[in-house]
């Protein structure tokens, strides 16, 4: 157990620290913004378009794994929903809101370094095809229901118009459609480039961590905890369940791509899941509970799930 706190409690430890430096003030909020921005526009822009440029793509994007990733996923969005709707009395806007809590997952900033800790490079290169299309894949899902389900929603087509350019102006998308792009020419990728990108993408997932600790400062805790609860265990207990069912019982993954596949969904919601309810101004008060309770959460069921995966 202790050599599973080994893996877990350094990388919620940078969160931490990130945390602390902000509530201190040893970091301004105008400092933490222009960290954010140069992480995504340009540390996982280079760790992602590197990843996606050299990746086996047909051992990478396995059917079964995304399919065992995503599909539990959806499935938990689903259900968030109908509790949302069901139990706590929410309109179709605002339970879409909360169910994308238990959509989006911090595959990135948290599950990459906990993996590549776990799981060595073998387990990394699973985990960065399932990120490689998680935000498109999740806001596709979270953009068009929304539009589709609220009141005054825009319809179907002007909800795919949206997912459009939404993506398109996201730098991280960009990054792994060219990476792709560039993969299927067969190409090396320049020493020189290869190793500057390197370079740049070791400063994404520590500044990443730290990142996330120092937003966590602008939030607080209000509203129905009960019902922050509930959307926090269908992050943390009851996604990475329906992964470890669908891994397990209907693609029977190998044993490393199962663990991988299993830890990736246990992770917290990230800061989308807040961003989200921003934009379409629903639930924001339940995403900003969950983001900060998931995240703080996470630091025991991360540790609980990797002792089980043993």
């Amino acid at each position: 157990m202790l050599d599973i706190a080994g893996i877990v409690l350094p990388v919620f430890f940078v969160v931490l620290i990130g945390f602390a430096a902000s509530r201190l003030k040893m970091i301004e909020d105008g400092e933490v913004d222009t960290l954010l921005r140069f992480i995504t526009r340009f540390a996982v822009t280079a760790l992602l378009f590197r990843a996606t440029a050299t990746i086996d793509i047909a051992t990478a994007l396995d059917p079964g794994i995304l399919a065992a990733y995503y599909l539990p996923a959806m499935a938990s969005f689903g259900l968030g929903i109908i509790i949302a709707r069901a139990f706590y009395g929410q309109r179709p806007g605002e339970a879409v809101a909360s169910g994308f809590t238990a959509l989006f997952a911090n595959s990135l900033f948290l599950g990459l370094p906990i993996i590549e800790r776990a799981y060595g490079a073998e387990g990394l290169a699973i985990a960065l095809a399932i990120v490689a299309v998680h935000a498109p894949t999740m806001y596709l899902i979270g953009i068009v229901s929304m539009e589709s389900t609220a009141r005054d929603g825009a319809g179907f087509v002007a909800a795919l118009n949206k997912v459009a350019r939404t993506l398109a102006r996201n730098p991280l998308f960009v990054a792994v459609i060219a990476g792709f792009a560039f993969n299927l020419t067969g190409l090396p990728l320049p020493q020189p480039v290869n190793e500057a990108l390197g370079l740049m993408a070791q400063a994404a997932l520590p500044l990443g961590m730290f990142g996330i600790g120092a937003t966590l400062t602008r939030y607080r805790l209000g509203g129905d905890l009960g019902q922050t609860v509930s959307f926090v265990a269908l992050s943390l207990i009851v996604r990475p369940l329906f992964v470890l069912a669908l891994a397990a019982l209907v693609f029977d993954l190998d044993p490393l791509a199962l663990k991988v596949t299993v830890m990736m969904a246990a992770m917290p919601g990230g800061i989308n899941i807040y961003l989200f309810a921003v934009l379409y101004k629903r639930s924001e008060a339940l995403a900003a509970n969950v983001l900060l309770v998931g995240t703080f959460g996470a630091i025991l069921t991360v540790t609980a799930w990797l002792a089980m995966l043993t």
